[in-house]
């Protein structure tokens, strides 16, 4: 009779607990840190202009590189990366305390400029 009893407060014990671990929100923590790809006014420069410059992260990922790319590399390497930045789609220059700084009015990702040298 003690046996079905412990049985059963460890069943009743394990079924709490997997409620308790599938009630918990899925959370995706890849990205923590870091937001999302967008215009934002930029604080370190103050004055009459408001500078609103791209801020934010976009996709970045890095995998095994094929063997079929490896054996064409003149250097190979074993882990392949891609990644895409956030850029200005569009922009223009103004003059804030007498240096030219560009001012981006739309944002997006697109191909990191250090991956376009």
């Amino acid at each position: 009779m003690r046996s079905v009893k412990s049985a059963g407060l460890s069943l009743l014990l394990l079924s709490f607990l997997l409620f308790i671990a599938d009630s918990y929100p899925n959370l995706d923590l890849s990205n923590v840190g870091c937001e999302e790809c967008a215009l934002r006014r930029n604080i370190h420069l103050p004055g009459d202009h408001s500078v609103y410059q791209c801020m934010g992260c976009c996709f970045s990922r890095t995998f095994p590189t094929p063997l079929r790319a490896m054996n064409t590399m003149k250097n190979p390497k074993n882990f392949t990366s891609e990644a895409t930045c956030c850029v200005a789609r569009h922009s223009y220059e103004i003059e804030w305390a007498g240096i030219k700084v560009r001012n981006h009015t739309e944002c997006h990702c697109n191909t990191c400029y250090y991956h376009k040298i």
